[in-house]
């Protein structure tokens, strides 16, 4: 467990907590004076009124609704410092939950993985309490589909990683800004407990366009409101009243076309309240200094010139500002008889968006991007003790494909979590045996973690680790697929035929196989055959094996056959109690314990545990 940092998070949510005691006590305090000074104005206005006459009295009366007006301006600064104060200790409770793994302290977890993924739901990559629940501190679905999409690539793309990984680098010393997005994207949302979702910006930004003929319509428009100017001005220097003619062709035509852009200021409104949810992070990435020679350099390129965000943001300001002078009947009136003026709105608002189309995606893209990002820093950064970025070699380097110096599990708490190293080479088959609950599963899991975070990008849990690409894919927890009438065995039997298809694809990667008891729905001489059918597959294929079993009689095969190694985890009786240390050892395993577990928990077998089953 990283204490210090640890450490530190509680002492910030408890200062955080006594701030949100003061502005309570201050939001009490103004809420009291707003009933004191309702009441109080209420009756001063009616005293004054009856000993003074009636217009001190309505005076007195103003006067108390200014002031009540200023205390409820200030009371709302209060109440909105108390929202962002909430939100604020939000985003480090949910940093604290991700230290102590406390589940229920997380927004919901994303959905699971289709069930015929490689590997997803054998490694708990989806789904609750799995790998992407625990790293997704995105506030975007953008963000949480970007970062869920690197988890579960399906080929490492050694370049891309590599990249990826020394941005992750570069963010891990940025705390302050990784949690001012993550504020931004929660009050962007609304609500800390859901991510914000653009679906309704990308509607607006991809509705059907309006007709070219408005432009023209504007010219001629424009130009009749003109010639109305100048007849008015003539009439009024004594020459022909010819103006209110010029005026009816104008109205009657303005008119006959006003249907296609009388919303301009619901349009003008929509969108803006669109951006709005997003503008903050977009303009804290904006003013936000990267240095051209940083790897971040790249994603941070649409918060930079003519088409940052700001230049937009502010056109949209002041279309909405000038819309706003439409809401006025009376007002509108006369801004459309002296000009055509929606319809000039209209089209500005038209050529904003036509740049928006252009300019929006670029952002989200690199938001998106930032936030899976910083996501994957922020793991690294909280976790310094337990986490390293790996090395990522290139896919002809010499050696191992996988070498793990004390390997762990990000999912088991960092205090209980034993660490084991871990080589595998190409060709290669690893027969892992163990009794029941010894750790094999665990460790399996551990290197396809380890696997998928590193080509992710992002930083394992391991003193050190160095691999080259590889493509997982594994058999581990087959079950029934009722929908499709198949049955446990049958449903193995695919899976296990979708890997060997894997590891014959021409692909320039191996595959890295793990698979925990293989053919276990089956009787135990057709098991055995199998696996060892299976066992002798792998060994010298494009693939690098690991093989978690509980059949003693497999290990049996690295006596005879190259290219084959076991290793094991074991048990200790202590009284009548077990006890493991989760500790890897070379060879196979010499004790079981599935008959002690079996009298232990009252069936009627009797007991001879630490004695090999061949």
């Amino acid at each position: 467990m990283p204490a210090p940092v640890l450490d530190h998070l509680h002492a910030l949510l408890a200062r955080l907590d006594r701030q949100a005691q003061r502005l309570a006590r201050r939001s009490r305090a103004f809420s009291r004076a707003r009933l004191a000074l309702a009441l109080l104005g209420g009756t001063a206005a009616l005293v004054v009124g009856r000993a003074m006459g009636a217009g001190l009295g309505w005076l007195t009366a103003l006067g108390a609704l200014a002031a009540f007006a200023v205390l409820v301006r200030f009371h709302d600064r209060v109440e909105t410092a108390r929202t962002r104060l909430r939100r604020w200790r939000g985003v480090q409770a949910r940093h604290a939950a991700r230290l102590t793994l406390d589940w229920d302290g997380l927004p919901p977890p994303p959905e699971a993985a289709p069930p015929e993924h490689p590997f997803a739901a054998d490694l708990d990559l989806t789904g609750p309490r799995s790998v992407l629940h625990l790293l997704d501190a995105t506030a975007t679905e953008g963000g949480s589909r970007r970062l869920r999409g690197w988890l579960l690539a399906e080929s490492p793309d050694p370049a891309t990683a590599t990249l990826r990984q020394a941005r992750v680098r570069a963010l891990v010393e940025r705390r302050r800004l990784r949690d001012r997005l993550a504020l931004a994207g929660v009050e962007a949302a609304g609500d800390d407990r859901v991510r914000w979702n653009d679906a309704p910006l990308r509607a607006w930004l991809h509705a059907p366009p309006p007709s070219d003929a408005l432009r023209r319509w504007a010219w001629g428009l424009g130009v009749l409101a003109a010639l109305n100017a100048a007849l008015l001005a003539l009439d009024l220097g004594g020459g022909p009243g010819l103006w209110p003619y010029a005026l009816f062709l104008y109205v009657a035509l303005y008119l006959g076309r006003y249907a296609g852009f009388r919303d301009v200021f619901d349009r003008s409104h929509d969108l803006q309240r669109a951006v709005a949810e997003v503008a903050p992070a977009l303009r804290l990435l904006e003013g936000q200094a990267v240095r051209e020679d940083s790897p971040l350099a790249a994603v941070w390129a649409p918060f930079r010139g003519a088409d940052r965000p700001s230049v937009h943001l502010a056109r949209l300001r002041r279309i909405a500002s000038a819309a706003a002078y439409t809401r006025n009947d009376i007002g509108r009136i006369v801004l459309n008889l002296l000009l055509p003026y929606d319809l000039l709105l209209a089209l500005a608002l038209n050529r904003l968006r036509a740049d928006l189309q252009a300019a929006v995606p670029a952002w989200l893209d690199a938001y998106y991007e930032i936030e899976a990002l910083a996501a994957l820093a922020t793991h690294a950064d909280f976790r310094p003790e337990d986490v390293v970025f790996p090395d990522l070699r290139p896919a002809a380097a010499e050696g191992p494909v996988f070498e793990a110096r004390a390997l762990g599990h990000p999912l088991l708490p960092a205090a209980q979590a034993v660490r084991n190293d871990a080589v595998l080479t190409e060709g290669e088959v690893v027969i892992v045996t163990g009794s029941n609950m010894s750790g094999k599963s665990t460790y399996l899991r551990a290197v396809g973690v380890a696997t998928v975070l590193a080509w992710a990008g992002g930083a394992v849990h391991a003193g050190a680790l160095r691999l080259r690409p590889l493509r997982v894919f594994t058999s581990m927890r087959v079950g029934d697929v009722l929908q499709e009438g198949f049955s446990t065995f049958y449903a193995e039997v695919r899976r296990l035929r979708a890997l060997l298809d894997a590891v014959e694809a021409e692909a320039e990667a191996p595959v890295l196989v793990l698979i925990d008891e293989m053919f276990r729905g089956t009787n135990n001489r057709e098991r055995l055959a199998g696996a060892q059918a299976m066992v002798r597959t792998l060994r010298g294929a494009h693939a690098a094996s690991l093989v978690a079993t509980h059949d003693l009689a497999l290990t049996a095969l690295a006596d005879a056959e190259p290219g084959l190694r076991n290793v094991h985890f074991r048990e200790k009786a202590e009284g009548d109690r077990l006890t493991f240390d989760y500790r890897l050892r070379e060879g196979p395993c010499p004790t079981t314990n599935a008959l002690v577990i079996m009298a232990r928990a009252g069936l009627p077998v009797e007991a001879h545990p630490f004695e090999p089953s061949v």
